[in-house]
């Protein structure tokens, strides 16, 4: 896990140094990487890449970064390629030699020897650039889902990307722009990063799944898609997807440095650590050799999590290290937060996974393993359920829509919440002018926006359908986005199985909608494949909480202080989004009951907004 950063100066302008330019955008990476720092700069092309280290596999100066290789191909990676002893296997039996022990010369050499094709052969998680000296071509990846990030701004002076936007914005020729376009997603919708066009105006990001091609010469990008998710036809059984998943882990638990595990106590979580205790018990692992560590965030409130996590600590027997979060200790953290997000934030929850994070740090670890993803693979939220239930009727399956409809007490969903999502699907029909008018009337916080978006809804069919949009659209990616800033900023590598592991996809891929979600339940395939190993309290829990905050209750606490905030900051504002004069008229009654739980947060997003105006001081709003 590293900090990448490349730039092409496509104009030879007086006073400007290109290897200068480029050793100040890896400089703003440094979190990323305190472990080494490297720098190429091709003179001849005035092009160079960067690279900060943070040492996960062969810790010696062998795999340090920019890696070239047959004088020819340059490297700077980030990221992990968990089968790459398998692959170093076949390169080897190809007449491969290799100089280090690391993963990021097998990638290296997979792609001088397979060129674009070792896309297909990668098992993990990257965002990298390979520069071929002779051809004078970049070429630029990204991992399926979007586990690592990729940023790029091409204007007329600059080609440059990095791992972070706040790179990126060290260049001299880019003027920090907020795109009001993205401001209004973030806003109306509660979403980010949308488009490929994101927060700040002509910074892109190079989306899950594609390669960026750029030629120095004729100074022009090519995009395309590579991945394509494949099903696989077999006849599933609950020790297949067990089997898979604890191959998933036992790749991820290939490091040189000490590993550890986030724990809420929901399914996702306590299946890792419970597969990796079995696989340690079986074989002893190296990154475990200091013991099993568990890191969980615990606070003061109905939603807090510790007794679950405390059944899957006594199953283990793994060391328990917990974060006590408090309100006081999020206003604390709040600056900082926004400025290693780049963006504003969405949720307090973010504060709770960047706390995890810290706990880690302080302990020595240098890894994280993670659920996230198991509920956009196995069916976990209830806005699939509307979903699944339509295809079971438009499918015949009346008898089982019944049985599932009667079931829904099991579900994290209700008969209320889905028959609303399906008048949501009818409205939309609707012309745009009728839908916008019907939801502006319902939602609490249309009244300070103007405009106000209507974000297009999608309607799914199919429930494979609607899971894969989940993964390959910005839902599953902005998650693996704050995951990545989050342990980034405490120089953490965050593993995620069931975000990119290539197996697991594929099966996860295969499996009918009736495996997904059974007798009501959630993730039915994924809980029978654990059954009996787990506690039957996780395994068959119902409620879905993750990274779960009381966040009506700190926003409550401290009051004065948001609204503080806002009018000292108010002023930097200059996008007319908001109405923000409406808005502080209206936070003393905000902030009066738990039943404004939605504007409470519309207000918090608000002030982590004029924070991030200020942080990166953005005076331009298009």
């Amino acid at each position: 896990m590293c900090g990448i950063t490349g730039l092409h100066c496509k104009q030879h302008l007086a006073g400007q140094d290109g290897a200068a330019l480029l050793f100040a955008m890896s400089e703003k990476l440094s979190h990323r990487g305190p472990d080494g720092e490297g720098l190429h700069w091709f003179d001849a092309e005035n092009f160079g890449l960067a690279h900060r280290r943070l040492s996960i596999i062969d810790l010696s100066l062998a795999a340090s970064q920019p890696m070239q290789f047959a004088e020819r191909y340059w490297l700077s990676f980030n990221g992990e390629i968990y089968n790459y002893l398998e692959l170093k296997e076949e390169l080897s039996a190809l007449g491969a030699i290799f100089k280090s022990h690391s993963d990021a010369e097998v990638l290296l050499q997979a792609y001088a020897y397979w060129g674009e094709a070792c896309l297909s052969k990668l098992n993990g998680m990257w965002a990298f650039a390979i520069f071929d000296t002779e051809k004078q071509h970049l070429f630029c990846a990204r991992d399926p889902y979007g586990v690592k990030p990729f940023y790029y701004l091409n204007n007329e002076q600059h080609f440059g990307f990095a791992s972070e936007f706040k790179s990126i914005l060290s260049l001299p020729s880019y003027q920090p722009t907020a795109n009001k376009k993205a401001l209004l997603d973030y806003f109306s919708g509660s979403k980010i990063e949308v488009e490929e066009e994101g927060f700040f105006k002509q910074i892109f990001e190079l989306l899950p799944g594609h390669v960026l091609n750029y030629n120095l010469s004729a100074q022009k990008i090519k995009i395309k898609r590579y991945y394509f998710p494949e099903k696989i036809a077999v006849q599933y059984k609950p020790q297949d997807l067990r089997k898979t998943l604890k191959n998933a882990v036992k790749l991820r638990l290939r490091a040189d440095v000490s590993l550890g595990f986030c724990l809420s106590g929901g399914l996702d979580s306590s299946s890792l650590l419970y597969l990796a205790t079995e696989i340690q018990q079986e074989n002893a692992v190296a990154s475990l050799s200091a013991g099993m560590h568990a890191f969980t965030a615990v606070h003061d409130s109905a939603q807090d999590e510790r007794n679950w996590a405390a059944q899957m600590i006594e199953q283990t027997k793994a060391h328990w290290h917990t974060t006590e979060l408090s309100s006081e200790a999020l206003i604390e953290a709040l600056t900082k937060l926004v400025y290693h997000q780049d963006i504003p934030l969405l949720s307090t929850s973010t504060f709770a996974q960047s706390s995890v994070m810290q706990s880690a740090a302080v302990q020595g670890i240098k890894i994280l393993i993670d659920g996230q993803g198991g509920d956009e693979l196995f069916a976990g939220y209830q806005v699939f359920y509307p979903t699944f239930l339509k295809e079971l009727f438009w499918t015949g399956q009346f008898r089982l829509f019944h049985q599932e409809w009667k079931q829904l007490s099991n579900s994290p969903s209700s008969k209320k919440y889905v028959l609303k999502e399906w008048g949501k699907d009818l409205l939309s029909y609707l012309p745009t002018k009728i839908q916008l008018l019907a939801i502006k009337r319902s939602h609490p916080n249309a009244c300070y926006l103007s405009p106000f978006k209507l974000i297009k809804r999608k309607r799914f069919q199919k429930l494979q359908d609607h899971l894969a949009a989940y993964c390959h659209g910005h839902e599953l990616k902005s998650l693996l986005r704050w995951e990545d800033r989050c342990s980034m900023q405490y120089s953490i590598e965050s593993r995620t199985p069931f975000a990119d592991d290539t197996h697991l996809l594929a099966l996860a891929r295969s499996l009918p909608a009736s495996y997904l979600i059974q007798n009501g339940w959630s993730k039915f395939a994924l809980r029978k494949a654990l059954d009996g190993a787990l506690p039957q309290s996780i395994s068959w829990r119902r409620d879905k909480k993750g990274f779960s905050v009381p966040e009506s209750q700190w926003l409550m606490e401290t009051a004065d202080f948001w609204q503080n905030l806002i009018k000292e900051k108010v002023n930097l504002d200059q996008s007319g989004i908001v109405n923000s004069e409406k808005l502080m008229l209206s936070m003393p009654r905000i902030f009066s009951d738990e039943k404004y739980a939605v504007e409470q947060n519309f207000v918090f997003r608000y002030a982590c907004y004029l924070i991030w105006i200020e942080q990166f001081d953005i005076k331009y709003f298009d």
